[in-house]
């Protein structure tokens, strides 16, 4: 890292205090991980945010040893499929070598630099592959966390875990193999000095290895990065779990840092990570060949072509697609002359996922349909409490519930309700009965030769008929949609108060801009995915309600939204609903294109007909929508459901691949325009946001968690290894944790292989940089950012884009990062015309 750290001034007797600040400060190079089972997406570089993109680029490189731009091989070959154009390519190479001027100088007959640099770009050859050295001291740390974080999931669990990560692991590791062979010899001498306080070990082990005051804090910080994704496990362990999900096996950064100088006092080899020294490749030598030129002329003519690496060469792929992405797309974006004031048939509120958008226009075409684009939590900061499960959050991961809400039987389903309790309540005690006999000395082989019939007949049915298994599985489960979320305040500590009820009902106008010429039937739609067998199964469903499908929190909405009480309320705020509205929760199936209305018994008769054609005109918009997604996945639509059910699918759908864009504006702006499923889309409506409150809501909450899905994508995509999680064939889950690939070493931190490219190895994802385009007047958009601080980084630091589209006139605006306002003493606008820009 280039971070020059000053010496923390303390005391010695506040030596401890000194040390724990360090570890603070160090373990924010990597971002909290959340478990498998609520997997929500961050960016891998977020302890880089206060940097330049640029900037955060290099030197999360340099850190994690990680690339951080997609390599030039598979920029060529998204060139060749025309997911980047030539001339855009070329303006971004001009731009590149500093203008026109530059770009034409000639380096031989006939031969620009921008030849030259375009040559290496499209056609020289690739750069040499980069080596991967292993690190066996950190993969040692690895194996340890493994063992202690088991999820409850081994046989025979480590012992001592509730004192905590370090005590446990070093009251265990003086007949480690693999620590001896990396210390050439038993440490016994070493692991009797070390203090038995983590803390205090941290402390020793800065001192005996000379990490001089100044440093400590960068030491600690390149011995995090190498293992980014237990390093991140603890920090979700520490700041993010409920405390009885860590009860029984405490551990903090302090914990892990201890073990890593442990090994690294043992065998001082390991104290660097390694790292193999890239190849320099002779440009000169190989433009002259290329050119036929002379290679010392062309070599002192050369100038900024010669000198740009893989990464900037990489760069400029991306900020030509970028840039035609941009410009594309807002040229299509058309301010609507008039707004529509006829009562739609109905409304359809959908989560702002890219996969919503695709599926609103086949809902829209199939008659007068209004849609709507809201986080798919709508609003809501609660938690849920479903029988014989533990407590599920359903909220944003870096919020914490206000509310706790119980699964009761729905209206209507209490029958179906009790039996699928009772179904999973044999299921659990057939679990935890069948553990107990597979992990018994004198059950285990009894019992499996018992079971081995039966699963050897499930695995047939699942290989050969996926339906009729999933079928087989949903019976012996029960219906789990008979259980819904209760409101009611009046049961113990849970529920919603009705002051809360009128908050969260004024919130989704204000945030979507929905008027009150409500439909007769409004459908509020959260989503999941559908999946077996797969680890990542949660990165399938709601982001926006941790990792989990988005059933409930629709429920719990169209609850408030029906209430008697809230509607009285708004109208003698003068917001009154029509009394023929009812609002009817539903959950989307992104995998299968499917949308399951829920608790329709309870609608009146007057509302049959509606309901009818509103189930005829979801199911035709899921027909011509799965159509699309199986033409991107070079497969027959009916496969996609094969796919959802078959447990050796490794690619049930794109998921958010290809995510590109962030629009917060009205409907009638981007119903027009095909946007391929690549943008997250925020119904706004600047006219009733005078203060621009709900603009600064969305743009700090819903946005920014967009740019952390963006983010991860890309950088995935950029460096799988480091940054994603490899080939799905080799994933080995841990204790429901994560994944490590092959028998061992980190966490995986990102997505897989097959979520991010085509078989053939091109990238289904184009790694660029979120774009947000926002409609409403540029000074409401410059106050809000003004008065947000993590707005003025993201966009003063560019690592999102920023388009203002003006209402009035149409004209589109470009935020301008190096004049960010909180560096402009002049207060000038920090927005300059689209049109006017080159890059």
């Amino acid at each position: 890292m280039n971070i020059a750290y000053p010496p923390l001034r303390v005391q010695p007797h506040q030596q401890r205090a000194e040390t724990e600040l360090a570890i603070n400060l160090a373990e924010c190079v990597v971002p909290p991980l959340w478990p498998l089972d609520g997997a929500i997406a961050v960016n891998p570089l977020a302890g880089f945010e206060e940097l330049p993109i640029e900037q955060a680029r290099a030197e999360g490189a340099d850190l994690f040893d990680a690339r951080t731009s997609l390599p030039l091989a598979q920029w060529r070959q998204l060139l060749a499929a025309g997911r980047v154009t030539r001339e855009a390519l070329r303006g971004a190479a001009i731009a590149a070598l500093g203008g026109y001027n530059e770009a034409f100088v000639m380096v031989g007959p006939d031969v620009s630099r921008l030849d030259c640099l375009m040559a290496r770009l499209t056609v020289l050859p690739l750069p040499a592959p980069r080596a991967v050295p292993e690190d066996p001291g950190m993969d040692l740390v690895a194996k340890w966390c493994a063992a202690f974080f088991d999820g409850g999931t081994a046989t025979l669990a480590m012992p001592g875990r509730d004192r905590g990560l370090y005590r446990a692991v070093l009251a265990l590791i003086g007949h480690d193999a693999q620590l001896k062979a990396l210390a050439q010899g038993a440490p016994q001498a070493l692991l009797a000095a070390v203090p038995r306080d983590a803390v205090d070990a941290v402390t020793q082990g800065l001192e005996v290895l000379g990490v001089v005051e100044g440093e400590r804090i960068a030491f600690l910080r390149g011995l995090i990065a190498r293992l980014p994704g237990w390093a991140g496990h603890v920090r979700w362990r520490q700041h993010h779990a409920d405390a009885d999900q860590v009860a029984a096996a405490p551990a903090t950064m302090a914990d892990l840092l201890a073990l890593m100088l442990l090994v690294v006092r043992a065998a001082p080899a390991t104290r660097e990570r390694p790292r193999v020294a890239p190849v320099i490749d002779d440009v000169a030598g190989q433009l002259a060949r290329h050119f036929g030129l002379d290679r010392a002329a062309i070599e002192t003519a050369l100038g900024p072509a010669s000198v740009a690496d893989e990464a900037a060469l990489s760069a400029i792929f991306q900020r030509a697609a970028e840039i035609a992405y941009r410009d594309a797309l807002v040229s299509r974006l058309v301010p609507p002359a008039a707004r529509d004031t006829e009562r739609p048939a109905a409304q359809l509120v959908m989560c702002i996922d890219v996969r919503s958008e695709p599926y609103r226009r086949a809902f829209e075409a199939q008659g007068p349909y209004e849609t709507f684009g809201y986080a798919g939590f709508f609003g809501l900061m609660i938690a849920v409490h479903a029988p014989h499960q533990p407590r599920q959050r359903m909220l944003p991961v870096l919020v914490s519930p206000q509310q706790d809400l119980t699964m009761v039987p729905a209206p209507g389903q209490e029958a179906e309700a009790a039996e699928a309790v009772a179904r999973e309540r044999r299921a659990a005690a057939t679990r935890d009965l069948f553990g107990t006999l597979k992990g018994g000395a004198a059950t285990a082989f009894s019992t499996a030769e018992a079971v081995g019939p039966l699963a050897g007949a499930m695995m047939v049915a699942r290989t050969l008929f996926p339906r009729a298994a999933e079928a087989v599985g949903r019976r012996l489960k029960g219906d789990a949609s008979a259980l819904a979320p209760s409101i009611d305040a009046n049961l113990p500590g849970r529920g919603l108060a009705f002051a809360e009820r009128l908050a969260y009902a004024r919130a989704l106008f204000a945030l979507t801009g929905m008027k009150r010429r409500t439909a007769r039937l409004v459908v509020l739609a959260g989503h999941r995915g559908h999946t077996v067998n797969n680890p990542y199964g949660a990165a399938y469903d709601c982001g926006a309600c941790a990792g989990h499908g988005g059933a409930a929190n629709a429920r719990a909405m169209a609850a408030i939204m029906n209430d008697p009480q809230v509607r009285a309320a708004l109208a003698e705020e003068g917001e009154a609903l029509p009394e023929d509205t009812i609002f009817v929760p539903a959950e989307h199936d992104t995998t299968l294109d499917e949308v399951t209305l829920f608790d329709t018994c309870c609608l009146p008769a007057s509302h049959a007909e509606d309901l009818a054609q509103l189930k005829a005109a979801l199911a035709a918009a899921g027909v011509a929508n799965r159509a699309r997604r199986a033409a991107l996945l070079d497969r027959a639509p009916d496969d996609l459901e094969i796919g959802a059910k078959h447990w050796g699918e490794v690619r049930p759908e794109w998921g958010l691949a290809g995510n590109a864009a962030f629009i917060v504006a009205p409907r009638a702006l981007t119903a027009p325009v095909d946007l391929e499923g690549r943008a997250f889309l925020h119904s706004y409506d600047w006219t009733i946001d005078p203060s621009g409150e709900a603009l600064a809501t969305i743009l700090t909450a819903p946005m920014v968690v967009a740019q952390w899905i963006n983010c991860q994508y890309n950088f995935s995509t950029c460096d799988n290894r480091r940054f994603g999680a490899g080939d799905k064939t080799v994933h080995n889950p841990v204790g429901r944790l994560g994944v490590v690939r092959g028998n061992g070493g980190d966490l995986a931190v990102g997505l897989p292989l097959q979520a991010l490219f085509h078989d053939d190895g091109t990238p289904a994802h184009v790694p660029q940089r979120l774009l947000t385009i926002v409609h409403a007047p540029v000074a409401l958009v410059e106050q809000v950012i003004a008065g947000q601080a993590i707005l003025r980084r993201l966009f003063g630091n560019d690592w999102v884009q920023l388009v203002v589209i003006d209402p009035e006139s149409g004209a589109a605006r470009r935020w301008r990062g190096d004049q960010e306002m909180s560096r402009d003493p002049s207060g000038c606008s920090a927005f300059e015309p689209l049109e006017e820009t080159i890059g």
